[in-house]
């Protein structure tokens, strides 16, 4: 199925015209020397598999404890050609039992078959056994504010969690116990983060303050501050092809582009396609990335799209319009695959499959409720993504096998 866009949005994405900002010690590509492609190859048709025995959730419901239907924006009903319904497992969560979860980045230590969720409505990390199908809640280790970011730093045997209070909870992977805290020195959270860990540095994306934080994992220490970089700053995402670290802006539309050797700002590519990316996944081997939109959904203006990004030359690659309005992207490399929350869905929260090498839009699986699955992660053992059950009174997770 192609690319939806209307004769006005071809014109200008084929005219191809990419607005550099550079910045810091490298200089970005010619703006008038580079033609960005844009992807209109026809999708796989997607096969829809029959009703799962514990169907997807619907829409709606009550806020517990409120007593009063949470208001649902109007859905547009899924398109059929690019969906593909499968069953969805829930696993409880017990301290979120009957609360309405509010979380962010879920991360999967692959090797020691351990889920971590940040988990703002228990103030800390929610952790499950994944060894089996059967995902077993362990514990919440405890943070004393609300968790937003968290990445696994294998070598130093630590996970690192932004919390709400602008402080990184440094987290012992052997006790599961919070070892120390750093702050950030901001007003507003400590949000999404990603670890080098080859430098073994971890950049904290200060969201609303505008500025990154460098700490040295080994000594929890900071080394380092980016000031004044803008809104909305998103996802720092470690490239090890090229030992760079990138981080969206939604509300800049742009991406930056850091080097963690220096500590420095490489440049800032603004993208020439609205956007707002918040999501950012890489395929070191293509050294391309997919960009999580969340242009476009229900309530404001734009057209929800998918942004297939070139990170080497800055420029968009491929723009796919059969998923978009979402945030976290995950990349596995054992399935070549990227998976994209799209909870903000005009047509319905969906986890948007794309394959990675070359990037094309494969299908949506609906996760049953608006606003619903817009962080996930990828298990490699055993072929399962989990994302969050957000429907009002449900805390837990979901977990499902995506479609081949």
């Amino acid at each position: 199925m192609g690319v939806r866009f209307g004769a006005g949005w071809l014109a200008i994405l084929a005219a191809g015209v990419i607005l550099i900002t550079s910045c810091g010690s490298a200089a970005g590509p010619s703006p008038s020397s580079t033609t960005a492609a844009i992807a209109t190859t026809a999708a796989p048709s997607a096969t829809t598999a029959a009703p799962s025995a514990t169907p997807a959730p619907t829409a709606g419901g009550s806020a517990a404890g409120s007593g009063a239907p949470t208001p649902q924006p109007t859905l547009l009903p899924p398109i059929a050609g690019d969906t593909t319904v499968v069953t969805l497992t829930k696993i409880p969560i017990p301290p979120l039992s009957g609360k309405t979860v509010s979380m962010d980045l879920i991360v999967i230590d692959q090797e020691a078959h351990r889920l971590y969720a940040a988990d703002r409505t228990t103030n800390g990390v929610d952790v499950f056994d994944i060894s089996t199908k059967d995902a077993k809640y362990l514990k919440t280790v405890d943070a004393g504010s609300g968790a937003n970011g968290v990445v696994v730093a294998k070598n130093v045997n630590k996970l690192f969690a932004g919390l709400n209070d602008s402080n990184v909870a440094v987290i012992d992977l052997t006790s599961l116990t919070v070892t120390a805290k750093v702050s950030t020195g901001g007003k507003g959270r400590a949000d999404e983060l990603d670890y080098d860990p080859k430098e073994k540095k971890i950049y904290v994306a200060n969201s609303g303050d505008g500025f990154v934080t460098v700490i040295d994992a080994s000594t929890n220490t900071i080394l380092h501050k980016f000031d004044g970089l803008g809104a909305a700053l998103e996802q720092p995402q470690y490239d090890s092809a090229d030992g760079l670290m990138y981080m969206t802006s939604s509300d800049q539309n742009a991406v930056f582009v850091f080097d963690p050797v220096k500590d420095v700002l490489v440049r800032k590519d603004t993208l020439a396609v609205l956007c707002n990316p918040q999501g950012l996944a890489i395929n070191p081997k293509t050294n391309q990335a997919l960009l999580g939109c969340n242009v476009g959904r229900a309530g404001s203006t734009g057209t929800p799209l998918t942004v297939a990004w070139d990170l080497t030359k800055g420029i968009f690659v491929g723009v796919f319009g059969q998923v978009g309005s979402g945030d976290s992207v995950t990349y596995s490399a054992k399935t070549d695959r990227f998976y994209f929350g799209a909870h903000n869905f005009p047509h319905g929260s969906s986890i948007g499959i794309f394959s990675g090498s070359p990037i094309a839009f494969l299908t949506n699986v609906p996760t049953g409720s608006f606003s619903g699955a817009k962080n996930l992660a990828y298990d490699e053992t055993n072929n399962l993504i989990y994302t969050q059950d957000a429907l009002p009174g449900e805390g837990a997770l979901f977990s499902f096998t995506p479609p081949k």
